[in-house]
């Protein structure tokens, strides 16, 4: 999600919810004390309190009396500008549950007993969602519920003392304040495949997040903010600091992106994109895990379209999973088999109107797939999300488990603006399909979790 100025922040306070005011109270004939569906707009409150959901076991309703917060009034009136208000008591019943993403400084709430009475939150409706009753009553099912310090570093990084993003920029680890994705782990994770770019800067003038690795080209030129693949090793000391996978005549690609190797480290799929091109897809192979890899083949069987995230499936060298995407249409997942002359589309319980991405399989042919912001995994003809530890959904992508069973690698974001920080973590996989409680890699050992 990209960054949103104070002045769209205002108009969410103001418009939003006064437009939607004066559209029920204006008219007559509609019954006051039935719920009438209202845009759905951002919600900005103080907390009075929070009950439980009556109706559904598990859910609270989350009480906000309406209003600007105070730093976003208060740039108002510095600026000039006339500050948001609301007429007379304006209260929104936000309701909160298992699906819902709940942030307290940027870190996922255990629970809404983290928020003290008077505190400052957003709410980002679910979409549909919203409705009202009479004049004064807003009704929402929240996506997410933050503080206003979270979401102010987040969506407003330009407003008044707003504290910077913190920096992390230190090569020799794996997560930086960049992006580091697309986990590859072999050997039971002890070895690790990754891609890295630069994360974009919120202000004209600053220098861009992240670590300048080795093999990065440097901000500012022709390739923008390119992205590469490094590979690292767990020793008895921690990890090796990550090197830079090499490929003949890469130089100039803006991703060369590592989706899949082989145990034995000698064959792997990559996704490539020229500047100004589309993804598309290759495969490199090399007589042995000492020795350079080769050149990467593009696999024109793949097809027409931008193809990206390729994985073999389990026990083979023929079957590919991966990504495509046609000129204005979200990415599906497709599957190419020999036995057929083109590749093919997954069915619809995996494929739908919204965008599916990072195919990744397991042991069993597990399939694990991203769905917008969700991680999901299909096993035995159904679909499932993947879910960490908690009372409210925890946001995981790019999940990509060990060979041998036992640990999932994933990404966790950090809510910073423009581009979302983010960093790679392993969690244990259980035998029933759940995950154990995230671990950021660099302090991650095999036998900590």
């Amino acid at each position: 999600m990209g960054g949103v100025d104070m002045n769209h922040a205002l108009k969410a306070v103001r418009v939003g919810v006064l437009a939607g005011l004066m559209t029920v109270a204006g008219c007559n004939m509609v019954n006051p004390n039935r719920p009438q569906a209202q845009p759905d707009t951002t919600v900005y409150g103080t907390l009075i309190n929070v009950v439980p959901d009556a109706k559904r076991p598990g859910t609270s309703v989350v009480r906000l009396t309406v209003r600007a917060p105070r730093e976003l009034a208060k740039e108002a009136k510095v600026k000039g500008r006339r500050a948001p208000a609301v007429e007379g008591s304006v209260t929104a019943e936000v309701r909160v549950g298992p699906d819902t993403v709940v942030l307290k400084r940027g870190a996922p709430a255990a629970s809404l007993d983290a928020f003290p009475v008077g505190t400052e939150m957003v709410a980002l409706p679910v979409e549909g969602t919203t409705r009202m009753i009479g004049s004064n009553r807003v009704l929402c099912d929240a996506s997410y519920l933050v503080d206003f310090a979270t979401y102010r570093r987040w969506r407003l990084p330009k407003l008044e003392g707003t504290p910077p993003s913190p920096g992390r920029d230190d090569p020799a680890r794996i997560n930086s304040a960049g992006i580091e994705h697309s986990p590859v782990p072999l050997k039971g994770g002890r070895v690790l495949y990754f891609a890295a770019h630069l994360r974009a800067p919120w202000k004209a003038g600053t220098s861009p997040f992240g670590a300048l690795r080795k093999g990065l080209p440097k901000p500012g030129g022709p390739l923008g903010l390119a992205e590469r693949t490094y590979r690292t090793e767990l020793t008895a000391t921690g990890w090796t600091p990550p090197e830079l996978v090499v490929f003949p005549k890469m130089d100039g690609d803006a991703v060369v992106r590592v989706s899949w190797v082989n145990e034995a480290e000698t064959l792997c799929l990559v996704t490539v994109k020229k500047p100004g091109g589309q993804m598309w897809v290759g495969r490199s192979v090399r007589a042995s895990a000492s020795k350079p890899w080769g050149p990467i083949g593009r696999l024109t069987q793949l097809g027409k379209g931008e193809a990206e995230d390729a994985v073999y499936l389990a026990g083979s060298t023929s079957m590919i999973g991966f990504s495509r995407k046609f000129s204005g249409k979200n990415s599906d997942l497709y599957l190419y088999t020999p036995k057929r002359k083109k590749a093919m589309p997954l069915d619809p319980r995996i494929n739908t109107p919204s965008p599916e991405w990072c195919p990744r399989v397991g042991p069993a042919n597990q399939l694990f797939f991203c769905r917008a912001d969700r991680q999901l995994e299909y096993m035995k003809g159904a679909v499932h999300p993947a879910r960490l530890p908690g009372k409210f959904r925890r946001v995981l992508t790019e999940a990509n488990p060990t060979r041998d069973g036992r640990w999932m690698f994933f990404c966790l974001p950090r809510y910073t603006p423009v581009e979302l920080d983010q960093d790679i973590y392993v969690a244990p996989w259980h035998t029933d399909g759940s995950l154990g409680e995230p671990i950021a890699v660099d302090q991650w050992r095999p036998g900590n979790e």
